[in-house]
């Protein structure tokens, strides 16, 4: 029985972690933007004309709260190809120099990025810590 039980499990477990190995890199941020093709948007639509429930999303988070429009991030859709589908780690440097700073100088942050633990869109914004002695 438990020879039965190694030979079910080695193959799932195998590819269990296979799987798991092919989907990390697609969900990570890279340090360059992956460009796709968006078509252009016509007079009087925006974003959230197609977009609703992500454009939602972004409405709540902090990004939508100080007015960081979709384009500062995704870059204009005026040429079909310069829209950026995930934007690159620069992107978020921009405006947040000293967070990525300290994410690129950490070495247990090591190939991770920005959406590695902030939800493109959803996330929210950390609280600072208030000091152990106070």
């Amino acid at each position: 029985m438990n020879r039965f039980r190694a030979r079910l499990f080695s193959p799932a477990l195998f590819l269990f972690l296979v799987l798991a190995a092919a989907v990390q890199p697609a969900i990570a941020q890279q340090d360059q933007a992956k460009h796709i093709y968006h078509r252009l948007i016509p007079a009087g639509d925006t974003c959230s004309s197609c977009h609703k429930v992500v454009y939602d999303q972004w409405k709540a988070s902090p990004h939508g709260a100080n007015g960081v429009e979709c384009a500062v991030c995704h870059g204009e859709t005026t040429s079909g190809m310069d829209f950026a589908g995930t934007p690159a780690l620069s992107t978020c440097d921009a405006c947040h120099a000293d967070q990525v700073a300290q994410l690129k100088s950490d070495p247990f942050m090591k190939g991770k990025t920005c959406v590695t633990c902030h939800q493109a869109h959803t996330f929210v914004e950390h609280k600072k810590a208030a000091p152990a002695d106070k």
